[in-house]
């Protein structure tokens, strides 16, 4: 299945090779550049072009992405908590308890299966494309994009200044340091489990935290992500001794709250188009509050 994206030329970018304006006008990397002249995925007028035609005022660029998945998510009507929505991608604040896309064990019931009846209700049969993802018991934002340049655009930013995750989170123990910043690579613990562990042989990893309150028990901190790798707060937290609270796969236990303590509260975003800084904020669910010292 094939995604297309069309663009006219305006008489600000008449003149141009359409390699500069691939790269400059619609920020595209070097390398997605060559793979689109590999695929023949960019026509001007209707015609696969060579990278250095000239563009010409009211030229009709389109340019053609090959998914990697095929569309399989059926519709689901409920209640989605939507804290913005544009032409380029939407934003929606995850309840506890609900997986972002379908698995094999579990199709109905996610994010994605809401956002897809959303759009189909809305006469917009728009593909569903996360720009981040949520463990299925951790809350808070997750962003999608509405089509395949604008998932380009964002998971390019992602780990990068102009995209910011911040989240609170809720761990055992006492942290004595004001912040910190944990630098260690992660990887599954054994080929087919669903564990991962701090391992010299993982995919760098880099979490950044700020002590916000604490406890005889338990401590509120703050947290960046410079990566994003599957369970990082989780395994980072619990690898320095302070696994968060209600994560029993990590060493954590239920006694005050029956899921991980993990609410994903902030992104602060460059638009990819628009140019201008956005800030979205989700508020901390009632089980994760009450705990908030």
């Amino acid at each position: 299945m094939k995604d297309i994206n069309t663009y006219e030329v305006g008489t600000s970018d008449s003149g141009k090779i359409i390699k500069d304006y691939l790269r400059s006008k619609l920020q595209f990397s070097r390398r997605s550049i060559i793979n689109l002249k590999k695929s023949g995925g960019v026509t001007i007028n209707g015609s696969v072009c060579h990278m250095n035609t000239i563009l010409k005022e009211n030229d009709i660029v389109e340019i053609s992405f090959q998914d990697s998945e095929s569309e399989n998510i059926l519709p689901e009507q409920m209640q989605l908590d939507i804290i913005f929505e544009d032409d380029y991608l939407i934003v929606l604040n995850k309840k506890t308890d609900m997986p972002v896309h379908p698995t094999r064990n579990h199709i109905m019931g996610t994010l994605a299966n809401g956002l897809a009846y959303y759009w189909l209700n809305n006469d917009r049969p728009i593909k569903v494309r996360p720009i981040n993802r949520l463990d299925k018991d951790t809350s808070g934002l997750v962003m999608f994009a509405k089509s395949a340049h604008i998932q380009h655009l964002l998971s390019y930013y992602v780990g990068r200044e102009e995209f910011k995750k911040e989240y609170i989170a809720i761990v055992h123990g006492q942290i004595r340091e004001r912040e910190g910043t944990i630098d260690l690579p992660i990887a599954r613990e054994a080929e087919k489990s669903m564990k991962r562990v701090v391992h010299e042989d993982g995919d760098r990893a880099v979490t950044h935290f700020q002590t916000m309150a604490v406890s005889e028990t338990y401590s509120v901190v703050n947290i960046r992500l410079e990566t994003g790798r599957t369970h990082q707060i989780r395994v980072h937290m619990s690898h320095i001794g302070h696994p968060l609270l209600g994560d029993t796969l990590y060493g954590g236990n239920q006694e005050l709250i029956s899921r991980q303590a993990l609410h994903a509260e902030r992104i602060t975003m460059l638009h990819p188009f628009t140019k201008k800084w956005h800030i979205f904020i989700a508020s901390v669910p009632e089980d994760i509050q009450r705990l908030i010292l």
